[in-house]
């Protein structure tokens, strides 16, 4: 988990990438220089430099105009990728400036141009045109051309990429793909295994202690091998206090253990360790930081300085994806054992009511007099609770109906409206298998005029 965690760190930064391309780029470079003094070329050689052959003033000439072409092209993509992360923020939600930050194809680029130019300008550094030592790395300049070539073809291709990330149903999708994936190992899944019986045991009657944090933060992530090794090592029930993705002040409780008497210095250490703060949120463990990225595009995009509830019904589609896959799965038990069956750690989770409640409160808060919004969140409702088999879902569900449709008959006077609102709480219903009068609208309709 440490390892996912430095990975992510890496990926999110902008200088790791291409870093790595010019470190390859350069050593590559300064190896075929240093083989070419040092080989004599091959006939087969010798007729690629004579189809390419060129003067050693004719490759200063082609060789600075690639280090000149570069660093402007380099200059070119760091502008385009600021402006698109400060359009994306100010569009859409300051929270995904780190998904635009670990971009592959941004990234990959900025390393292939300033790379080019490293290559391009040792190669230069090599040209010797003294009658002492002349030498002329002819393989290394033709390599350089079609190192050029390549830089103006990813740089082409950056260019439409860049286009299409502003994009929000781009957005969206990059979003929920990223949040999908935690799903696979959805904490505390990773934490040793789960306890066996139906009814975890009773907490010990010994004192227990806390294990405070050190410092404020966000609660990035949850070592779970920390977690369990100290607690087996030393015959420990911990119980984590804190979910990931909590803002945790200092000195506040991160976890519980028992017995008290069992802490030392050590082990306070090594359980605070454990728990990774920051001072942002990430997608490392935290499920809830992916919903959360979703919700604020939509609420930017029905407020009314935006007024787009076609994106906001995207997101709501988006949400509903997440929301059916977490549905589909087996709880995950909060109690978690050693390999001898143990109970060692109380870790909680995200639970489905509190990803749905997360997804779609607000919204339903924020869209109460949209129409658009208003029906899909209630046709959504239904198709989550048609793929599930899980009773307490369904219950969380049909909650969310009923909230749905009061807030429908405080906003809906037309009758019209109302009509349709009833279709989809209808169906809806059936899907949740509801009792449908608990949710219709009473339509008024209004009296003809003499």
């Amino acid at each position: 988990m440490r390892l996912e965690k430095f990975w992510d760190d890496l990926r999110a930064s902008l200088w790791f990438r291409p870093a790595v391309w010019v470190v390859l780029l350069g050593a590559t470079a300064l190896i075929l220089i240093a083989l070419e003094r040092s080989w004599s070329p091959s006939p087969l050689a010798l007729q690629l430099y004579g189809l390419l052959a060129m003067e050693a003033d004719g490759a200063r000439i082609v060789l600075g105009t690639i280090s000149g072409a570069m660093i402007t092209a380099t200059t070119l993509a760091f502008s385009l990728v600021i402006v698109a992360v400060m359009q994306t923020a100010n569009a859409y939600s300051p929270r995904i400036l780190r998904l635009y930050l670990s971009d592959n194809v941004n990234q990959n680029v900025l390393g292939i141009l300033i790379g080019t130019f490293l290559f391009s300008l040792l190669t230069l550094r090599a040209v010797n045109t003294s009658e002492e030592s002349r030498f002329l790395p002819s393989l290394t300049v033709i390599i350089t051309i079609f190192l050029s070539l390549f830089s103006i073809a990813a740089f082409i291709y950056f260019l439409d990429h860049v286009a299409h990330s502003v994009e929000v149903d781009n957005i969206i999708s990059l979003i929920m793909h990223d949040t999908v994936g935690l799903l696979d190992d959805l904490f505390p899944s990773t934490l040793g295994q789960p306890f066996p019986a139906e009814f975890p045991p009773p907490l010990p009657d010994d004192a227990s202690t806390a294990v405070t944090a050190k410092h404020s933060g966000y609660l990035q992530y949850i070592d779970p091998d920390t977690l369990l090794d100290a607690a087996t090592r030393q015959d420990l029930l911990i119980r984590v206090e804190r979910v990931t993705g909590d803002y945790v002040l200092s000195g506040t409780p991160l976890a519980q253990v028992w017995p008290a008497a069992a802490l030392d210095e050590v082990l306070v250490e090594t359980i605070q360790t454990a728990f990774q703060l920051g001072t942002e949120r990430t997608l490392v463990q935290d499920l809830c930081f992916g919903v959360r990225q979703l919700s604020d595009i939509a609420l930017r995009a029905i407020s009314p300085a935006v007024n787009d509830p076609s994106t906001a019904v995207n997101v709501i589609d988006a949400l509903a994806t997440l929301l059916v896959k977490l549905a589909q799965l087996e709880p995950v038990s909060p109690y978690r054992c050693d390999a001898m069956g143990a109970l060692r750690v109380i870790a909680p989770g995200p639970t489905f009511e509190a990803v749905l409640d997360l997804a779609f409160n607000q919204i339903r808060q924020y869209a109460a007099r949209d129409y658009a919004c208003t029906l899909r969140l209630i046709e959504v409702c239904g198709e989550i609770g048609y793929v599930t088999r899980c009773p307490a879902y369904r219950v969380a569900l049909r909650q969310h109906v009923q909230m749905l449709a009061r807030s429908a008959d405080q906003n809906f006077d037309e009758p019209n409206d109302r009509a349709e609102v009833n279709k989809r709480l209808l169906r809806t219903a059936e899907l949740l298998q509801q009792e449908a009068k608990s949710v219709l609208l009473v339509i008024n309709l209004p009296q003809p005029t003499m």
